[in-house]
């Protein structure tokens, strides 16, 4: 394993010690362009400067719409030794969504990809944020009161003031979460927490010298941010970067960048595990895969397949990225593991008393370190006083726990489905229908029942080039679920629509019209009570 890691409790001071301490060595690496520990300094440091000479001051919220590019570090850590705070903003966002995280955060600037000027330039007229600078190309703007600079135009090579470095409880950035039931919430981090969050990622990773991190997922996510770039800084190793997740050249793109650690998410543990059998399946030098949620199913197989281990976590942006994960030497299948070293967990009822032993309940944590978690929801003192009740913050996911204190994830416990009377995880139904040759993803949801509560329905993908009736998709369930778990409606779909963090947007397949559903009685498929 790497040496210890420094005992460092801001961003800005890690690039600047890492810089001084590795120089030439590999920090960040993308497809055309790597860059060294020295050269991350360097650069950041010029970005820093462009922002004090434009007038950031400490404080002020410089906004993100970047792609994975080596413009997002530069901006990231520029930014924090400036004394400002990131406000990374997802590549998806357009129209009202957008606009809302923009006026919600107020920046004082906004650096954006070309690419993405068709969904940030309507929009800035009504903002009206005062630094714009566009990496990439020119969009082409006519607007000569507010001219748009290019990226090359905010490096300076003058000194920074004369500042120390910021605390620990400084904040450093401003991370928008999903905002599936209301609009989206900045959860406000310090730079404290991502950094506790990498130093105990590095203890459970299997991490040795040369080891090399790689995510083909967004930088604007904690899970990239913390669980690769500073979990390699920290542990003077490199990250490694794709633009996107492609599943069809994910192991090849994997060996090109020396990858040995990789981070995945469930769905795109399940879509690669479905991917043809190919050479490039072992051809590469990954020998462990973090992954948010593996299908315990299927966990073996996948080791055997692709030739690694599976180190399964769980995290969320609020409480660090990573809050329980597996430990190296004792990892069970199935879990997401044990608490990690700067919190403390609990598994409770809705009237938040502790359940027992192998009991659903919500998972609620607390920090055992300062500043490592969020400190709260910016604008939104009544969310973060909700979040907090009983000086837990409660995740919304339900979990179990067992005599040996592993955790065991079921659901969100806002996605669970009432059914007659019975509350059911959709994961439990998914798990089935992903099962059957012909599919190759499903979601479930809750849909309104006119007999009250809620009925089931799935929404499937099928393999390419596969086929199956509804008729016997219900059957198959029927086979294998309990009466109340059987969908009642099934609809088939093209593809199943995601955020950039590959996770299924249900509340978009709850609100959807038009498709062609099939009734579970009406195709003569009955279920009864036993």
């Amino acid at each position: 394993m790497p040496g210890a890691a420094e005992e460092i409790s801001d961003l800005a001071s890690l690039v600047r010690v890492k810089g001084a301490k590795n120089g030439d060595r590999p920090a960040l690496r993308f497809r055309d362009r790597t860059l060294s520990y020295a050269e991350l300094d360097r650069e950041s440091e010029r970005v820093a400067a462009g922002l004090v000479r434009a007038g950031v001051a400490p404080g002020d919220r410089v906004a993100a719409l970047l792609f994975n590019t080596p413009e997002f570090p530069l901006l990231w850590f520029g930014t924090v030794k400036a004394g400002a705070v990131l406000v990374p903003l997802n590549t998806a966002l357009k129209g009202e969504l957008l606009r809302y995280e923009l006026a919600d955060s107020t920046p004082s600037a906004v650096i954006v990809d070309a690419r993405l000027w068709p969904a940030y330039g309507p929009l800035r007229g009504a903002l009206a944020i005062p630094h714009e600078w566009v990496v990439g190309g020119d969009p082409g703007t006519h607007d000569r009161a507010r001219p748009t600079l290019p990226w090359s135009s905010l490096r300076s090579d003058a000194p920074l003031p004369d500042r120390p470095p910021p605390r620990p409880s400084d904040p450093a950035e401003v991370m928008y979460t999903s905002g599936t039931t209301g609009p989206p919430k900045g959860a406000v981090i310090p730079h404290q927490k991502p950094l506790l969050t990498a130093r105990e990622i590095g203890l459970r990773s299997r991490l040795e010298p040369g080891s090399v991190l790689y995510t083909a997922l967004p930088l604007f996510h904690c899970n990239a941010q913390e669980m690769t770039t500073l979990t390699a800084l920290l542990h003077d190793l490199t990250a490694a970067f794709d633009d996107r997740f492609h599943a069809s050249t994910y192991w090849e793109t994997a060996a090109e960048l020396g990858a040995t650690h990789v981070s995945l998410l469930i769905s795109m543990i399940n879509v690669l595990y479905k991917q043809p059998a190919r050479a490039s399946d072992r051809a590469h030098r990954v020998r462990t895969a973090l992954t948010a949620g593996t299908t315990r199913e299927i966990w073996t197989e996948f080791e055997q397949r692709f030739g690694l281990t599976v180190v399964e976590l769980y995290g969320m942006t609020e409480c660090g990225c990573t809050t329980l994960m597996n430990p190296p030497d004792a990892i069970r299948v199935g879990s997401v593991g044990t608490p990690l070293g700067f919190v403390e967990a609990e598994v409770v009822d809705d009237d938040d008393r502790p359940v027992p032993v192998d009991t659903r309940g919500e998972l609620v944590v607390r920090p055992r370190a300062p500043y490592a978690m969020f400190t709260g929801y910016l604008n939104k003192p009544e969310k973060t006083v909700e979040a907090w009740r009983n000086l837990w913050f409660h995740t919304g996911d339900y979990v179990t726990r067992d005599a040996d204190g592993y955790y065991y994830f079921v659901d969100r416990k806002k996605d669970v489905i009432r059914r007659r009377g019975e509350n059911l995880a959709p994961h439990d139904v998914e798990a089935v229908l992903n099962g059957h040759a012909a599919v190759f993803e499903s979601v479930v949801v809750g849909v309104p029942s006119p007999v009250g509560e809620e009925d089931v329905k799935a929404f499937v993908q099928l393999r390419p080039g596969a086929s199956a009736d509804a008729k016997e998709l219900f059957r198959f369930c029927a086979e294998r679920l309990p009466y109340f778990m059987v969908p009642k409606f099934l609809e088939f779909i093209d593809e199943i629509p995601k955020t950039a963090n590959q996770k299924a947007q249900r509340y978009l397949l709850r609100d959807r019209h038009g498709g062609t559903e099939y009734d579970r009685e009406a195709l003569g498929v009955v279920v009864r009570a036993p």
